[in-house]
């Protein structure tokens, strides 16, 4: 494990990825959303819908820098 958790959970999908015959994307993310949700559950009840919205707003703005549509920020480059 690094000190980079994003970087090792993608390393474990990487290797999930490549250990399976007939890769579903979609459920694949689908898995990785309930996850999501598992770990938000984890917040007190009162931060559980600020914390699903500041999920769903890092996915969006992870998703525009990863292809380009607006600049990676110096803390997200890597």
């Amino acid at each position: 494990m690094s000190d980079c958790l994003h970087c090792d959970i993608n390393e474990v999908v990487r290797e999930h990825i490549e250990r399976t015959k007939t890769v579903d994307l979609a459920g694949l993310a689908a898995d990785m959303a309930e996850s999501l949700a598992e770990l938000i559950l984890l917040a007190p009840e009162d931060q559980q819908g600020a914390m699903l919205a500041e999920a769903i707003r890092h996915l969006g703005h992870a998703f525009l820098e990863k292809t380009g549509v607006i600049e990676a920020e110096a803390a997200t480059a890597h």
